[in-house]
């Protein structure tokens, strides 16, 4: 009696196994999405962003250099690198040969005093070309620690598909073989830099914004994160401008960009830059929202205490016919003497 009983129980097992077994392969069967949905997620592409201390006012060169003050003062202490705030890349794929962490930035903050302070550029300093860096993970892992501990970054990581992926791996491989290769100029730093442009460097922001560029995922929306200024000539300084000295008083006195009124005829220079405050402030709202551009649809997400939000791209159209190094077409002051210098 006792040996059927256990005969039976160990045929009920062997029955339940085999069943559990049965569904599960059915179930599996009913969601043939989900192994093709891990991967297709295998590109990902993410702009981490860095606000500044005290958010930029740009209303007018006065208050464009009184929050500058203030972000230097609030710096004395905590010696941070980047006081104009920051943005990098990050990029995942299998198609390169490993995890790629970089960005542009400034060597330091000695050359942008000496052009400031002892050769009086004035605001040619936002568009002054001076010693640049293309960032390594090396570089900026320790940023990104940090700054996702303490929560002072945000984030947006885009799922890419293999064409846009490889067209971001061509950039960034030319990119950094022309400064690696190019003694003169190595790899220099401005706010009036396009990275896409032959020959020319990059600011921070304006290398992570490419990258989106070239993907096909610059939309309409970023827009907000770009700003527009006319610099009054007489605002700026050295080789830009006759060898022209303008001290701080200058920049104090002057409240408004040149065409601000309609009869104004103050002769300007044109600058467009992506602000990383900008930048960060509206990943902040879309995580809190939850909105929709296109037709990606931002999902939150948090790594550590930073906040960020996840875009599926892999189906917004390449720009495939289109070059990945352009010319430049709209004149600049700052870029005819970048390329009369070399």
């Amino acid at each position: 009696m006792t040996m059927r009983l256990l005969l039976t129980i160990w045929l009920f097992f062997i029955v339940a196994v085999i069943s559990a077994q049965s569904g599960a392969v059915v179930s599996s069967q009913n969601k043939p999405g989900d192994a093709d949905s891990a991967a297709h997620f295998k590109n990902e592409l993410t702009i981490y962003v860095i606000p500044a201390l005290v958010k930029y006012d740009w209303t007018s060169p006065q208050t464009l250099l009184k929050s500058y003050f203030r972000n230097y003062k609030r710096n004395l202490f905590k010696k941070e690198k980047y006081l104009l705030g920051h943005a990098f890349v990050e990029l995942r794929s299998p198609l390169a040969s490993g995890r790629i962490l970089t960005g542009m930035s400034a060597v330091s903050r000695k050359e942008q005093k000496d052009l400031a302070y002892n050769q009086h550029y004035g605001l040619a300093m936002l568009g002054a070309d001076i010693e640049g860096t293309l960032e390594t993970g090396s570089d900026l892992e320790p940023t990104l620690e940090k700054y996702s501990r303490i929560g002072r970054l945000a984030f947006m990581t885009f799922f890419i598909s293999d064409e846009a992926t490889e067209r971001l791996l061509l950039f960034y491989k030319s990119f950094k073989e022309a400064i690696d290769s190019n003694n003169v100029r190595g790899a220099r730093y401005s706010g009036a830099f396009w990275p896409r442009y032959y020959g020319e460097g990059s600011g921070c922001s304006a290398f992570a914004v490419s990258f989106l560029d070239i993907a096909g995922l610059l939309r309409e929306e970023f827009e907000g994160w770009k700003l527009k200024i006319d610099i009054p000539m007489e605002l700026i300084g050295g080789p830009y401008n006759n060898n022209n000295h303008v001290k701080l008083s200058d920049i104090k006195k002057c409240d408004s960009w040149a065409g601000n009124n309609e009869t104004d005829t103050v002769i300007y220079e044109h600058l467009e830059i992506y602000d990383p405050t900008l930048m960060y402030e509206w990943t902040q709202k879309m995580y809190e929202r939850q909105d929709t551009l296109d037709v990606m649809t931002a999902i939150p997400a948090q790594l550590k205490k930073a906040r960020g939000i996840r875009m599926d791209g892999r189906q917004v159209p390449v720009p495939e016919e289109e070059s990945i190094f352009m010319d430049r077409k709209q004149p600049s002051i700052f870029i005819d003497y970048y390329n009369k210098k070399y």
